[in-house]
Parts: structure tokens; C-alpha cells; sequence
């Protein structure tokens, strides 16, 4: 098709809606620098929001902390619990984004515009390894405090 449209019209220039990012960085050499920045800023605000609510999880259940260490609970165990904790929240948050993005993307694609919006698979891949990777980090600090706490001051904790 394009070959016809080249030939009836020579003077024109045909562009793939393919080619249209490449374009677009082309045109605008800090777009990507750009959307990279937005990237690492979104994973940096999403670790610290881990950060906080498993510290804030931590911090509600010393006395369930101190009752596991003194039925003999190992700090390794306590930890690996609070980092599972996290690990859940930020792979829910992330499925949860995916599956709003595929809902979004079918809305847009059937009312807004004729332009076809695709999810690439590796992406979508990325981002779960992006927001686990995310979740571990922001449960380390939680997680190593909680094991450290002493039984008998958590046990009195109020």
C-alpha cells in the first residue's frame, strides 16, 4: 500500500505510525532522558510509600513481633515474614496498574480515538520486576528492625 501511495504521489512522504517514537526522540532528544527520569522518580516514591507503610505495619504489631520472638522465632524468620508482606503488597499494587492500564487502553481504543494503543509484553514484565524489586527494598529497613527488636520491650510495648 505504501509502495501505490509513493508512486501516485512521489513528492510526499509516507511515515509508519511505527516509526513515530523513534521520530519523536529524534525530534526531541530529551524526551527519553525525560521519561526515564519520570520512571526512576515513580519507583523511588513507590519504594518509599513500602517503606512507610511496612514500617507503620512494624510498628503496630510489636507486641505480635515480640510474642513470635519469645515462642522462639528466629530474626531471619521475622524478617522473611515482613519482606513476604511486602513482597505481596507491591506485586497486587503492580497487577492491579496492569489490569487498570488494559482497561484504560480498551476504553480509549473504543470511544476516544481510532489510534491503537499497544501494552508490550515486556514491559508489563519489567514493570513487575520494577515494583517487586521496589517492594524488597522498602521492607529491608522494616524488616532487619523488626528482627532486632528485643522480646521482652516489645512484649511491653503499648
Amino acid at each position: 500500500m505504501a509502495e501505490r501511495i509513493s508512486q501516485k504521489f512521489p513528492d510526499d512522504q509516507i511515515i509508519f505510525t511505527g516509526d513515530f517514537e523513534e521520530l519523536y526522540l529524534q525530534a526531541i532528544p530529551a524526551l527519553d532522558v525525560f521519561l526515564n527520569v519520570v520512571i526512576g522518580v515513580a519507583v523511588i516514591i513507590s519504594t518509599l510509600v513500602i517503606l512507610l507503610t511496612m514500617y507503620t505495619t512494624v510498628t503496630e504489631r510489636t507486641r505480635q513481633i515480640g510474642i513470635l520472638k519469645a515462642l522462639g522465632m528466629s530474626k531471619t524468620g521475622i524478617a522473611w515474614t515482613i519482606t513476604q508482606e511486602a513482597l505481596l503488597i507491591s506485586f497486587l499494587g503492580v497487577v492491579l496498574g496492569v489490569i487498570s492500564a488494559v482497561l484504560l487502553r480498551f476504553v480509549l481504543m473504543q470511544t476516544a480515538t481510532s489510534m491503537q494503543v499497544s501494552l508490550d509484553l515486556r514491559w508489563i514484565l519489567l514493570t513487575l520486576a520494577g515494583g517487586l524489586v521496589g517492594g524488597a527494598v522498602g521492607a529491608l529497613y522494616p524488616a532487619i528492625r523488626a528482627a532486632r527488636l528485643d522480646a521482652v520491650e516489645a512484649l511491653s510495648y503499648e
